[in-house]
């Protein structure tokens, strides 16, 4: 796990997945809420599912979160950190 964890992450990471919606994902800001609501990603778990579907290759997911998602670099690697730390705890 990472030496320091954002107050989102650490929230993200402290109970299940559930229905949260996208915007509580570490690394996703209002803009990239509403790109990903506008692409179907209205959920958490929905965004999860597509870095499963990547098996988790972070690099991969990360280049797919910018290339199909308008997400920047650091965004991207926000994300995949903040889902592979979700993984880690609860799979």
């Amino acid at each position: 796990m990472t030496n320091y964890l954002s107050t989102k992450l650490r929230t993200f990471l402290g109970e299940p997945m559930g229905e949260k919606c996208i915007s509580f994902v570490d690394g996703v800001d209002k803009d990239l809420t509403i790109r990903l609501i506008e692409r179907g990603y209205d959920k958490a778990y929905v965004l999860l599912g597509q870095f499963l579907l990547m098996h988790k290759k972070e690099d991969d997911f990360q280049l797919w979160l910018m290339l199909a998602c308008g997400a920047t670099h650091r965004e991207a690697h926000r994300i995949s950190i903040c889902l592979r730390e979700w993984c880690s705890t609860f799979l």
